[in-house]
């Protein structure tokens, strides 16, 4: 499964404050990080890419395997 690591990145500020800063809906934000968003924009993750200052796209998004968290 494919994850954003959107909590991880946003630090000190709210899912709003970072809605408010990037232009992007909060609860899209909060639909993404939670992992419940049926699909990411790419609109929204190269946004979510600049405001962060990241470079590569793990950065961002990482691949959780859900058997192993299962065992």
């Amino acid at each position: 499964m494919l994850r954003l690591k959107i909590k991880e990145l946003r630090n000190e500020i709210s899912v709003r404050q970072l809605s408010e800063e990037t232009g992007i809906r909060w609860n899209t934000l909060n639909d993404m990080e939670k992992g419940t968003a049926k699909h990411w924009p790419p609109e929204h993750l190269n946004t979510l890419m600049r405001y962060f200052g990241l470079k590569n796209v793990s950065e961002l998004i990482e691949y959780v395997d859900e058997e192993a968290t299962e065992a």
